[in-house]
């Protein structure tokens, strides 16, 4: 089907085009501007190459879209076209120098600044900070950032993260896939510091960190030093195999959004140039499923299966070491060396529900923690099936569904089977305050060799409570065994949302465990 044609490119406004004559020689005008579309540039003073068209713009140098602007000493643009008032079809750049980026929540500085519509955009000597006048309460820097072509990904090279003027860590390479906040509309990128204290590892402290390896997959990092364990790690990587996921784009104008576009070569030129000059509007916000802000606690294990249109297969792998795991029975060290996981999934009508089937497992390992310093490796084999009906509405705003599940785990000399039904349910009260519920009815046999894979509780009813009161959001979780009539775990979560942090506090019961994040709420244009 033919798509209707876009409206034509608005017009290239220049001002005193007497002042700056296009001649061979470059002429320099004082208080040069330009504006196409929602790109706006102005300079103190500024000189024009007709041959080479080029630009150099000196002094304060400013380019502005949309709430984003860029700041510098220094302004190069080659392959602009200022007899036809236009940007070079074949290619065009922008170099910066001493450049600051001003997005609504984050604050940049790169002694060198680039964007082609070949390579994308590349930034030596770079430094994030969480505002205009930080105090050094976090920071990360990177002798080198680019972003691969048509992609949102950012590669640092020797990336340092700072906590309090304090150096964390250090990594040669770092890959980031930041993620779309349908919430607040935009894009986002979570801080990667971690901090906790618990009865198993005392103070840990540490790094979580997204990556992005070979073949399209996704992946985490986590890596914690703790007083009482020494180090645990955390490896995970995704890839989907069939039916991949839609990929939204950002909703914000932004200079690196619309450059990162615009080297798809194989479109045309003004679908190419068109999101760099015009500044989309927000889109609606997405009050489908839940309505209020994403749980800060720890997620139920009753919550729904996320929507999808087509049937879709995901492999899961994951290298585990010294991880700590509660249990209601006591505390224990998981490691998993590897383990993979393929999951496949049929949706049912409107995409909802559907079958969901799972095939796992690799050498594991386990150790107790309860005094007799017991230790268990074994194989294990996992395979699951299981029915979720289509939800169905509680009014106009809330939501329960019901799903089926039989499970077999496998190992070299025993066998563990777990029949399951379970009831879930979600209510939004407003936007800022919502209630969800889950029922799990179950039925064990056979015996594991590992405590992480047998069940806390039989028969188990879950509650989970969010409000936000301001700038505060509140969490709360229980979890309670039917057949001993008692709760056994809970947690209290605190997140307090400022303009460019974000902190969030969690107390968990069963562990005495109490932790620690920060957040950075966006990194606008990536």
């Amino acid at each position: 089907m033919n798509q209707p044609p876009l409206p034509p490119l608005p017009p290239f406004k220049l001002s005193n085009p007497t002042v700056l004559t296009l001649r061979g020689d470059a002429r320099w005008d004082r208080e040069f501007s330009f504006v196409w579309g929602d790109l706006k540039l102005a300079s103190e003073k500024a000189g024009y190459a007709l041959k080479e068209k080029t630009l150099q713009a000196e002094g304060r140098v400013v380019a502005q879209l949309g709430t984003e602007r860029i700041e510098g000493k220094n302004l190069k643009i080659t392959g602009l076209d200022l007899a036809k008032k236009s940007l070079d079809k074949e290619g065009f750049s922008f170099f910066f120098s001493e450049a600051k980026l001003f997005s609504p929540v984050i604050h940049l500085a790169a002694d060198e600044l680039r964007f082609s519509s070949e390579t994308g955009a590349e930034a030596r000597r770079l430094l994030f900070v969480p505002g205009p006048e930080p105090r050094g309460e976090i920071e990360i820097s990177a002798d080198r950032v680019r972003s691969q072509p048509g992609s949102g990904r950012l590669f640092l090279e020797n990336a340092t993260v700072r906590l309090l003027r304090n150096r964390l860590i250090t990594l040669p390479k770092l890959a980031l896939t930041p993620r779309y906040d349908k919430q607040r509309q935009g894009q986002s990128l979570d801080l990667p510091i971690l901090y906790r204290t618990s009865r198993v590892s005392g103070v840990a402290a540490g790094v979580r960190l997204p990556f992005a390896p070979v073949g399209g997959a996704q992946g985490i990092f986590l890596v914690e030093s703790t007083t009482k364990q020494s180090w645990n790690m955390l490896v995970t990587a995704r890839r989907e195999l069939l039916g991949k996921p839609k990929v939204l784009e950002p909703e914000v104008p932004s200079l690196f959004t619309g450059l990162r576009n615009s080297t798809q070569k194989e479109r045309s030129f003004e679908e190419r140039v068109r999101p760099f000059i015009v500044a989309r509007p927000p889109a609606a916000a997405d009050l489908s499923v839940r309505r209020y802000a994403a749980s800060l606690s720890s997620p139920a294990t009753l919550d729904p299966l996320p929507r999808q249109s087509t049937p879709s297969l995901t492999l899961d792998t994951a290298v585990e070491s010294n991880r700590e795991f509660v249990r209601r029975s006591g505390f224990l060290l998981r490691s998993r060396l590897p383990e993979a996981l393929l999951t496949g999934r049929v949706p049912g009508q409107r995409g909802e529900g559907g079958w969901l089937a799972t095939l796992g497992g690799g050498p594991a390992q386990e150790k107790r923690l309860d005094g007799s310093g017991k230790q268990v490796n074994a194989d294990r084999l996992v395979a699951s099936l299981g029915w979720e009906a289509p939800r169905f509405r509680l009014g106009r705003q809330g939501q329960a569904n019901v799903f089926f599940g039989q499970t077999e785990q496998r190992y070299p000399h025993a066998h563990y089977s777990i029949s399951e039904l379970r009831l879930s349910t979600d209510y939004g009260f407003s936007l800022q305050t919502g209630l969800s519920g889950g029922l799990a009815l179950r039925r064990a046999k056979g015996q594991s060799p590992f405590l992480f894979d047998t069940l806390e509780a039989v028969n188990e009813a879950q509650l989970r409570g969010q409000t936000q009161v301001g700038s505060l959001t509140i969490a709360l979780l229980g979890r309670w065994d039917i057949q001993s009539h008692q709760l056994f775990d809970s947690e209290v979560a605190l997140g307090w949302r400022g303009k460019t942090i974000e902190p969030r506090l969690t107390w968990r019961r069963q562990n005495q465990q109490l932790g620690f994040t920060i957040n950075l709420p966006a990194l606008t244009g990536f």
